[in-house]
């Protein structure tokens, strides 16, 4: 049976989120989608505590607040000391709480000896207390974020602004599925999303029902790190 580690858990919010659609990706006049893709989720993930030893994987997130948009006209550059106004729309008043679990990174067999469960899942909930140990954003660098911990039962208690509603968002963004060897192709998945009572299910990469191949990646070895012994005990206690 495949490991994975005790679930997690995280409060994230802030003024603005931006989880942008693909769709307006190609213009300057971006638009966020409705609620958070899996990638942005495991992005505010790796933020709080991430080592090539392990995966983080996204199981759930609940949308607290009512989901309202907010436009706002931003201006850039476009060459030559020139500037134009570009319309982009936000997500206003964003709260999420979210469940994840991490997995040992089988593509690094060469970290077998950093597998400690215990000591990765300390150092995972003392970061999440911390904020994170990395800058958190709610989709892009503009939308700061602030991280709480959260316990089982407080995330299972939590009221939704949606309980008691289905709704569909479609076809999805859902996550990239990076190549694990050099010359392999950077692959985006996107899915039928849909939320119950608040909650999104994220499915795993295999189920996504479109994969579309974007792309050589520009894979590289990774450098020596440090064993999660030396982390623990460089920890604040």
């Amino acid at each position: 049976m495949k490991f994975q580690s005790k679930p997690l858990y995280f409060k994230v919010y802030g003024d603005y989120a931006l989880w942008s659609d693909v769709s307006s990706k190609g213009g300057g006049e971006k638009f966020s989608y409705s609620v958070p893709t899996r990638q942005g989720l495991h992005g505010i993930a790796d933020s709080l505590y991430f080592k090539p030893t392990l995966v983080n994987v996204i199981d759930e997130v609940k949308v607290i607040n009512p989901i309202q948009t907010d436009t706002k006209g931003i201006r850039a550059m476009v060459g030559k000391g020139k500037a134009d106004l570009n319309y982009v729309t936000y997500l206003s008043d964003p709260c999420y709480y979210v469940k994840y679990h991490f997995e040992w990174n089988e593509n690094r067999q060469d970290l077998d000896y950093d597998r400690n469960q215990k000591k990765h899942e300390a150092i995972a909930e003392r970061s999440i207390k911390k904020g994170g140990r990395r800058d958190v954003f709610l989709g892009t660098r503009e939308c700061v974020a602030y991280v709480e911990a959260v316990s089982a039962d407080e995330y299972d208690q939590a009221r939704s602004f949606y309980d008691d509603q289905t709704l569909s968002f479609g076809i999805m963004f859902h996550s990239f599925k990076y190549p694990t060897s050099p010359n392999k192709p950077l692959i985006a998945c996107f899915t039928n999303t849909v939320m119950k009572d608040g909650v999104i299910r994220f499915k795993s990469q295999d189920e996504c029902e479109v994969q579309n191949e974007l792309s050589v990646y520009d894979f590289k070895y990774s450098k020596q790190i440090k064993s999660v012994e030396e982390e623990y005990d460089g920890l604040d206690k």
